[in-house]
């Protein structure tokens, strides 16, 4: 029997494409200001933090946004800018999960927001069967819904509770290597997927090496 029983998925970078540049491309638009300008602040601002947690509104986190940018756009155009780094979904991506299913418990551990879940899960139904990822994956979890948010430990030793795995029969990729790091202190096994890249030749020369 293989040692790995879970395999945790991020979302953006690993199953659906992201493209951040996008984002940072509309919202110089929208403003004014460089797309440097906008990067630093993107990267910067307590405000995305905690809106991944959830601890936020959408409609305050609009007008942070709004603020943070001097924009006098609408609410609809700065929810087009927010939620235009988020792309496609490969079928090839799709076809590997329902593989690894059959063998795996497969979850999505996602620093997300409300804005991008409705999004994505959009782009996810207007290509595929599935409406939410809970019916493709056996059990989702997302920043904003557990109000915790990667890399903090909190959010690992969360999701193992609850899935109520042991730490060394997990499997966690993602894109980020802080996110990676923090969950290998733990004790889980890990695996960095490149942005965009693809995960199931990596995944599988992974799960052979383990």
């Amino acid at each position: 029997m293989h040692k790995i029983k879970t395999i945790i998925f991020d979302l953006g970078g690993v199953i659906i494409n992201l493209y951040v540049e996008k984002t940072i491309s509309a919202f110089s638009n929208l403003s004014g200001l460089s797309e440097k300008e906008v990067e630093r602040a993107y990267l910067s601002a307590e405000i995305f933090r905690r809106y991944e947690k959830g601890l936020i509104a959408d409609a305050e986190f609009l007008q942070s946004l709004r603020d943070e940018f001097s924009l006098t756009a609408s609410d609809d155009d700065i929810v087009i800018a927010w939620n235009a780094m988020l792309g496609e979904i490969p079928a090839d991506r799709i076809e590997s999960i329902k593989s690894l299913l059959q063998n795996h418990k497969c979850i999505v551990l996602s620093n997300t927001n409300a804005i991008h879940e409705q999004a994505f899960h959009k782009i996810l139904s207007n290509s595929y069967q599935y409406h939410h990822l809970n019916e493709l994956f056996h059990e989702v979890y997302f920043s904003h819904e557990l109000n915790q948010r990667k890399p903090d430990l909190e959010i690992y030793e969360n999701v193992l509770k609850q899935t109520e795995t042991e730490a060394n029969q997990v499997l966690f990729m993602d894109d980020g290597q802080a996110n990676l790091d923090s969950a290998s202190s733990l004790g889980i096994h890990t695996l960095h997927i490149p942005r965009n890249g693809g995960f199931i030749d990596l995944l599988e020369s992974k799960l052979s090496a383990i």
